[in-house]
């Protein structure tokens, strides 16, 4: 008997620790820790309330430190923004990381009657700077949202790489680094990995191992 009920015991112990691992997880409406910048590049401290994945690329609720006022802004009136947020890891650890937001120009809008230009979720910064951008899908509910790559190239150029024809792209723009360039469209090189070999090219770029080499970075 006493043994059925500390297996009870602990079940409830892991039942409590899973639920307040989950509550822990930021989630919409969630007002977090967070910055904007604004045009001219001041930064300003304060809280960000989380929005939806589109939400997030059309606008930025923020209240500043040391006051209660909210204030929306849009893209055309900041240069970006970002926030803090406590998720899960795969190990199951609570862990906290920033997710910025950048002003970028595209050529379709997030949402409906959303303007082109949008806050664009940064994932990989380097040579090669990793941005990832989302689009509503409408008529499928069982995948509401699209993601799209954009890749910003140390000369300021953005560009657009879509599923269909990625491979090409990034060889281009990997061609210096035989070692990924000949993986690119293989088994774990492939458009949902695009965050990955980017991450790789830019530590290939700083340490600038032998180019035949690959080498795995590690995630920050």
């Amino acid at each position: 008997m006493i043994r059925i009920i500390m297996k009870k015991s602990n079940l409830l112990i892991l039942l409590a620790l899973l639920i307040a691992s989950v509550n822990v997880s930021a989630k919409k409406g969630d007002k977090v820790p967070g910055y904007v910048i604004l045009n001219g590049g001041k930064k300003i401290q304060g809280k960000v309330v989380i929005g939806s994945i589109t939400d997030n690329e059309v606008k930025c609720v923020f209240f500043e430190d040391g006051t209660n006022r909210k204030k929306t802004y849009k893209p055309k009136d900041i240069e970006g923004y970002g926030y803090q947020e406590d998720e899960i890891n795969e190990i199951g650890k609570v862990e906290s990381k920033w997710v910025h937001f950048d002003r970028q120009k595209v050529d379709y809008p997030p949402k409906m009657f959303a303007s082109t230009t949008v806050f664009m979720e940064r994932e990989e910064v380097g040579q090669v700077t990793l941005y990832t951008y989302y689009i509503e899908i409408r008529d499928n509910p069982k995948r509401p949202y699209k993601y799209i790559y954009y890749l910003l190239m140390d000369d300021g150029e953005l560009e657009k790489v879509e599923r269909e024809d990625y491979a090409g792209t990034v060889r281009r723009i990997f061609k210096d680094y035989s070692a990924l360039y000949s993986r690119v469209g293989k088994k774990d090189f492939e458009y949902r990995n695009l965050d990955r070999m980017v991450r790789d090219y830019n530590y290939w770029t700083v340490q600038q191992h032998d180019p035949d080499t690959y080498k795995v970075a590690m995630k920050e």
